[in-house]
């Protein structure tokens, strides 16, 4: 599999973000890992922000608490 560099609306896909990072396409999703901050789109596992919330890597942890 290839990196993919953009997202499909054209933004870059920041570089810190794995290989396995594609778009979701069941229940979970980077809006609802335990490691993701909605309001910075920030994933506090690669350390990394314009991280959109619908797509997913395989870091992916639960979150324990409703936000």
């Amino acid at each position: 599999m290839t990196r993919r560099i953009m997202y499909p609306d054209g933004l870059i896909i920041p570089g810190n973000l794995p290989e396995d990072f594609r778009p979701a396409t069941g229940k979970e999703a980077c809006g609802n890992c335990g490691m993701y901050s909605n309001r910075r789109f920030f994933c506090g596992v690669h350390n990394t922000n314009k991280v959109k919330d619908n797509w997913i890597c395989n870091s992916w942890r639960q979150r324990f608490f409703k936000r």
